[in-house]
């Protein structure tokens, strides 16, 4: 009787349905909700993956405190996820350095006491032969 070997391909972190339900629920600035979904793939992440999803983690919920008035600690979420960014060599398809910048404009608006707008996530479509 002959074996077949069963070969897995790699799925990208961010084709996970969480991950595509995360980002749109950031984008429509449900930030409190976002966050649990990528504190959910935080926890189950492999390789590189927990510190990709870290920087989202970071800036939902740092997004959701600024939404609650609790300024210091958005401000600390955020700048984590900024400090996230530059160690990440895998953008998994997301433009992580407009993402940051949006997220370094808005935490300089908090400390000016000026209401931020928000960056939002872009998933750019990733092919791989």
């Amino acid at each position: 009787m002959m074996t077949q070997q069963v070969r897995w391909l790699p799925v990208d972190i961010t084709a996970d349905p969480r991950f595509i339900r995360g980002v749109s629920l950031f984008n429509e600035g449900e930030c409190l909700e976002a966050s649990d979904l990528f504190e959910d793939l935080f926890f189950e992440g492999v390789r590189d993956e927990p510190d990709f999803i870290r920087i989202f983690l970071q800036f939902s919920v740092g997004i959701y405190h600024a939404q609650t008035g609790q300024w210091r600690p958005a401000v600390e979420r955020i700048e984590e996820g900024l400090r996230l960014v530059d160690s990440i060599g895998d953008d998994h398809g997301i433009d992580l350095l407009a993402l940051a910048s949006g997220m370094r404009i808005g935490a300089r608006n908090l400390r000016h006491k000026i209401k931020p707008e928000w960056p939002k996530i872009e998933i750019r479509p990733r092919f791989r032969l």
